[in-house]
């Protein structure tokens, strides 16, 4: 007598315990069902890594990104996501430079005067009593005071924006996140947010096309592929990419390796004693929870696996999640481990697995639409958190904090990271 598979009811993936901990449904659809369907909602799920690496490696023969117009489209405008082949390597080119190699050292004093101007900010208001709770208990809401407000500085300085309405594109960012996976009415208003951000840029647009600075709107302006160049409404929808992914994806990665830091006391210590391997903390924090569970496509030819046919037109989720912590290729893939023997710890991560069998983690995507912006996160993320490092000894989750990891969540807020510390 033969074991059944345990039923696996698919609305649990409608429900916050679900976002809470995913991981033990989907071990149920790797272990049972590595190609599940969803026929009452019509959708598709791939959970084991390889069959997440072959998809993602597999670009307009049988899946397509170009769904994506049908949901970021709405609220961003044409982003290079949407688009496969020819079109979108051109628009990539244009951009993808500004981003990785030699273009990235421009941006890395960026980034470290940003995280030093908040950590000045930070222990500014320690020393001269203008946050008395701060001062006198040592202790910071991380997400509040440093995480949410990191990227976006960043992101401001890049495109030329002045910081003085840092403010503003706090507001403007989350609402339009929001209007990607929220219901009708924070749809309507992430449009908003997004229009209202395209006319704030349109005049810079104009100005920069005829006499470019050296930001990145400027270049974008200017730059050409073979005769092709981005135009206004590209600009402004890959500013508004830019503004959302940046600034979401890498708050919610600081924060998260922090509360993984702060759940691992005995691997903390070893990173305060070897602050290069916060490296490693961002690596294996976009394993164990990377800030988004899944990307989609859509097929465009028949696929054949398991058994079974995907037809075209069927929406396939390619669950990050599921294949970050698939046991067949991560040692015991539910613990956080920064020394783990079969993750990938290099720079490069678009192609799965590496030389002697370590694996890269999934959480920017790969192939040709891995994450443009993933050396500058990571930059922000490492270098921001061991700037971090220099102003918080022995620093602990405030006592009564309901901290959790940040993934992206339709359904649950925002927990605070409160730590309590001793001023270095």
């Amino acid at each position: 007598m033969t074991n059944k598979p345990p039923k696996f009811d698919p609305s649990i993936f409608m429900t916050p315990e679900y976002w809470l901990d995913p991981y033990p449904a989907l071990k149920i659809l790797r272990d049972h069902y590595p190609l599940y369907h969803d026929a009452e909602h019509g959708q598709w799920y791939l959970t084991r890594y390889d069959d997440v690496v072959n998809a993602f490696r597999d670009n307009n023969v049988h899946y397509s990104n170009r769904l994506y117009a049908d949901f970021m489209g709405i609220v961003f405008g044409t982003t290079m996501m949407q688009f496969d082949g020819t079109e979108h390597t051109q628009r990539r080119n244009v951009v993808a430079p500004e981003f990785v190699g030699k273009k990235l050292e421009t941006l890395l004093p960026i980034i470290e005067k940003n995280t030093q101007e908040l950590i000045d900010k930070f222990t500014l208001q320690n020393a001269e009593s203008i946050a008395e709770s701060i001062h006198q208990q040592g202790e910071v809401d991380l997400i509040d005071a440093f995480s949410a407000r990191l990227p976006v500085k960043v992101i401001i300085d890049m495109l030329g924006l002045p910081q003085k309405d840092h403010a503003t594109f706090n507001e403007w960012y989350p609402a339009m996140m929001d209007g990607l996976t929220g219901n009708e009415e924070q749809r309507a208003i992430g449009i908003q947010a997004n229009q209202a951000f395209h006319r704030y840029i349109d005049r810079l647009i104009d100005e920069r096309s005829v006499t470019p600075g050296d930001d990145l709107i400027s270049r974008l302006c200017v730059a050409e592929v073979e005769g092709t160049r981005m135009d206004t409404e590209d600009i402004k929808a890959f500013a508004s990419l830019l503004l959302v992914a940046g600034g979401e994806t890498t708050d919610k990665v600081i924060a998260s390796m922090w509360y993984h830091l702060m759940k691992n006391p005995v691997q903390l210590k070893e990173v305060q004693k070897d602050p290069d391997l916060m490296d490693r903390v961002f690596v294996e924090t976009m394993r164990l929870t990377a800030p988004a569970g899944s990307q989609t496509r859509e097929v465009i030819s028949p696929v054949q696996l398991y058994g079974q046919t995907i037809p075209v037109g069927e929406v396939v989720h390619l669950s990050i999640y599921g294949g970050n912590h698939d046991d067949r290729v991560f040692k015991d893939p539910d613990e956080f481990n920064i020394f783990r023997e079969d993750l990938y710890f290099g720079r490069d991560l678009r192609t799965g697995y590496y030389e002697g069998g370590q694996a890269s983690h999934l959480g920017f995507g790969l192939g040709k639409h891995f994450c443009v912006g993933y050396q500058l996160a990571r930059s922000e993320a490492v270098i921001g958190s061991k700037a971090l490092l220099k102003v918080m000894k022995d620093p602990q989750l405030k006592p009564g904090t309901q901290a959790r990891a940040h993934t992206a969540s339709p359904f649950l807020e925002v927990p605070k990271l409160e730590l309590v510390y001793e001023p270095a």
